[in-house]
């Protein structure tokens, strides 16, 4: 009912989401208005599809209106509190610009993971690419923003 791309259909049946949950039923349609939610659902309930599809279907449509330059971004941003987390959200949205980028008509989406753990120089090489999205702890965010790495503005 939402219209999604194909690609992004197929990346949810391709994990085996068939049917939206609550959270994705109540979430997803105010983040597609743009409106501000807040949205508490347990451990495994579908929270990150619930804010990482209108986030992706926001940088499709940045795309199309104005494609990307090297060194540009994030559109979004999703700061959390673990690498682990943070790593875990990175995959789904990952996954997801995986699909779309099989479609040669659906534009190239980039993430960068901004953790520690991870050599600064490595993440720092993604960023200078561009991304559209970056996930990241604040300890590292604030460090790769210190270093401007890249910037938020």
């Amino acid at each position: 009912e939402m219209k999604f791309p194909k690609p992004v259909l197929l990346a949810l049946k391709d994990k085996d989401i068939h049917i939206p949950t609550a959270i994705q039923i109540q979430g997803i349609p105010v983040a597609l208005s743009g409106r501000d939610m807040i949205g508490i659902a347990s451990t495994g309930s579908g929270k990150t599809i619930t804010f990482a599809l209108p986030m992706i279907m926001l940088c499709l449509e940045q795309e199309y209106v104005l494609p990307f330059e090297r060194g540009e971004g994030p559109y979004a941003l999703i700061i959390v509190p673990s690498r682990e987390l943070a790593r875990q959200i990175y995959d789904v949205i990952m996954d997801i610009f995986q699909w779309i980028e099989k479609d040669p008509k659906m534009p190239k989406l980039r993430a960068g993971l901004c953790i520690g753990g991870v050599p600064i120089r490595e993440q720092a090489q993604v960023f200078k690419d561009g991304v559209h999205v970056c996930v990241a702890t604040p300890g590292r965010l604030s460090d790769m923003l210190t270093k401007k790495i890249f910037n938020l503005e």
